[in-house]
C-alpha cells in the first residue's frame, strides 16, 4: 500500500508540474505545444532526450543481459545504446539546416518529394515505432508493479500509461521536457544511491567480478563470438536505427536551439549511458553464484538483486525510479504522435486551437490502442526486436533522403515497401519462434534491403542525370 501511495504521489506531482507549465506558457500555439517554442536549452534538452531513452530496455534488459550473457551481453547492449546519440546528432544537425521550421521527419519527406505514397510509407514506420514504445513500456511498468507491489498487472499497465497521457495532453512538449528533467534527476539520484549501497553490502568489486561470466558461467570473454552473433548484431542494428526512426528524437531536435543540437545530443548520450552501466552491475552481482540469488524472472533481475541485499522499502524507491523512466518515454511517445497528426495529417487552414485539439485527440486514441495491446502482455525482448526491425527498414531511406542529392521519392517509397514486405514478416516469425539464427538474419535483412535498394536507386538516378546533361551538351 505504501508503494501505491508513492507512485500515486509521483503521478500527482507530474500532473501538477504539467499544469504549472501549461499556465506559464499558455500552450495556445502549435509551435509551443509541439516543439516548446524551439528555445529549449542544452541542459534541459540533454536531460530530456536522455530520460526519453531510459525506456524498458534500458531499465530491464540491461540487467537481463548482464545476468544471462555476462560481460559481452552488457557490452553489446551499452555501447550501441550510447553510440546512437552521437550518430543522431549529425543527422539532426543536417535536417535542422535543411528544414529549420519543421516538426517531423515525415513532414520533411512530404515537402521534399511531394509524394503521397512516400509520405505514407514514412508515417507508417514512425507511427509504428511510437505505438511500440507505448506497448513495451506499459508492459514493463505493469510487470514491475505487479512483482514488487502486488498490484494487478492490468491495473498497473493502465495506470502508468494513463499517468503519462494526462500530463502530456495538458502541456504538450513543454510539459514533457519539464517533467523529463525532474524524472532524470529522480532516476540518477536514486540509482547513484541504491546501486552503490547494494554493491557495498555485496562486497563491491569482488561481488561484480564473480558474475562477469553470467549466471551460466560461460560468457566471461568480451569477444565471445556467439554473443556477438546472436545478440550483438541484432541489438546494434536495432539501437543505431532506433533514433533515426524515432520522432521523440526528431521532435527534440526541432525543439532545442539550433546552434546547440550536437552539444545537446552528445551530453544526452553521456547522461543516459550512466543508467544501463549502473544497472548492468546489478546483473553481474545477481549472476555471482556465491550469493545464491533466486531470479524467477531474468527481466526483473535488478530488483531481485536489490531485494537480496537491501531492506524491502528500497524496492519502493527502485519502483519509483523505473516508473519515472517508463512514464518519460510513454509521454514522449504521446507528444510524438501529436506532432504527426498536426504536421502531417491536419489541413493547414485549421486554426491553432483546432490543431491542438486534434493533437490531444490523437494522444488519447493511440494511448488506448497501445495500452490495449500491452494488456496482452507480450514478451519485452521480442517486441523490442520486432519494432526495432520496423524502424531499421527506414534507416537508409531516411539517411539517403537527408543527405543524398540523387535520391527520389519513388526510390524512398520502394525501398521502404520492399524492406517491409521482405523483412518484417520474417522478423515477426523469427522472434516469436525464438530461433536465434533467424533473429540475426531477420535483423540483417531489415537494414540491408532498404540500404541495397536505396543505393541502387540513387546510382541509377545519378547515371540518368549525368546522361541527360551529356545529351543536352551534345545537342
Amino acid at each position: 500500500m505504501n508503494s501505491f501511495f508513492l507512485l500515486f504521489g509521483f503521478a500527482i506531482a507530474m500532473i501538477a508540474l504539467s499544469l504549472w507549465t501549461h499556465r506559464k506558457n499558455t500552450g495556445t500555439s502549435v509551435e509551443e505545444f509541439l516543439v516548446s517554442g524551439r528555445d529549449v536549452s542544452t541542459l534541459r534538452g540533454a536531460f530530456s532526450i536522455a530520460v526519453s531513452w531510459v525506456w524498458a530496455p534500458a531499465i530491464f534488459i540491461a540487467g537481463l543481459q548482464a545476468y544471462t550473457k555476462g560481460l559481452p551481453g552488457a557490452f553489446w547492449f551499452i555501447v550501441p545504446n550510447i553510440a546512437c546519440f552521437f550518430l543522431f546528432a549529425y543527422v539532426a544537425t543536417a535536417l535542422r539546416k535543411k528544414f529549420p521550421n519543421g516538426f517531423t521527419l515525415p513532414e520533411f519527406i512530404r515537402d521534399k518529394f511531394r509524394s503521397r505514397r512516400t509520405h505514407i510509407a514514412f508515417l507508417t514506420i514512425f507511427f509504428g515505432y511510437q505505438l511500440g514504445a507505448i506497448v513495451i513500456n506499459s508492459v514493463a511498468g505493469g510487470v514491475l508493479l505487479n512483482l514488487l507491489t502486488g498490484i494487478d498487472f492490468g491495473i498497473a499497465a493502465v495506470g502508468i500509461s494513463l499517468t503519462a497521457l494526462l500530463y502530456s495532453v495538458i502541456g504538450g512538449m513543454r510539459a514533457s521536457i519539464m517533467t523529463d528533467v525532474l524524472q532524470m534527476i529522480i532516476i540518477l539520484g536514486l540509482a547513484l544511491v541504491i546501486v552503490p549501497w547494494a554493491l557495498r553490502e555485496a562486497g563491491e568489486i569482488t561481488a561484480i567480478s564473480g558474475g562477469l561470466a553470467g549466471a551460466s558461467g560461460e560468457f566471461g570473454n568480451l569477444l565471445n563470438t556467439k554473443i556477438a552473433w546472436t545478440f550483438g548484431i541484432p541489438m546494434t542494428i536495432s539501437l543505431l536505427s532506433g533514433p533515426i526512426g524515432d520522432q521523440q528524437f526528431f521532435q527534440r531536435a526541432f525543439s532545442v536551439r539550433a546552434e546547440n543540437i550536437k552539444k545537446t545530443f552528445f551530453w544526452g548520450g553521456i547522461i543516459f549511458g550512466l543508467v544501463p552501466i549502473i544497472l548492468c552491475l546489478l546483473g553481474f552481482v545477481a549472476a555471482n553464484p556465491a550469493f545464491g540469488i533466486e531470479v524467477t524472472d531474468p527481466q526483473m533481475v535488478a530488483p531481485a538483486a536489490i531485494g537480496h541485499f537491501l531492506p524491502n522499502w528500497v524496492l519502493m524507491l527502485f519502483t519509483l525510479m523505473a516508473f519515472a523512466g517508463l512514464s518519460s518515454t510513454i509521454d514522449s511517445a504521446y507528444c510524438a504522435i501529436s506532432s504527426f497528426v498536426v504536421a502531417d495529417m491536419t489541413p493547414t487552414h485549421k486554426t491553432e486551437r483546432q490543431k491542438i485539439h486534434r493533437a490531444r485527440g490523437a494522444m488519447i486514441v493511440l494511448g488506448l490502442l497501445g495500452t490495449g495491446i500491452a494488456l496482452l502482455k507480450p514478451e519485452l525482448l521480442w517486441v523490442f526486436f520486432i519494432y526495432g526491425a520496423l524502424v531499421a527498414v527506414g534507416l537508409f531511406p531516411t539517411l539517403f533522403s537527408i543527405f543524398c542529392p540523387y535520391y527520389t521519392g519513388k526510390a524512398a517509397s520502394w525501398s521502404i515497401v520492399g524492406g517491409f514486405i521482405l523483412s518484417i514478416p520474417f522478423s515477426v516469425y523469427a522472434n516469436i519462434s525464438g530461433n536465434e539464427n533467424l533473429v540475426v538474419w531477420s535483423s540483417i535483412a531489415s537494414i540491408s534491403i532498404g540500404g541495397i535498394l536505396s543505393t541502387l536507386f540513387a546510382l541509377a538516378e545519378r547515371a540518368r542525370q549525368k546522361y541527360s546533361k551529356k545529351s543536352i551538351a551534345i545537342g
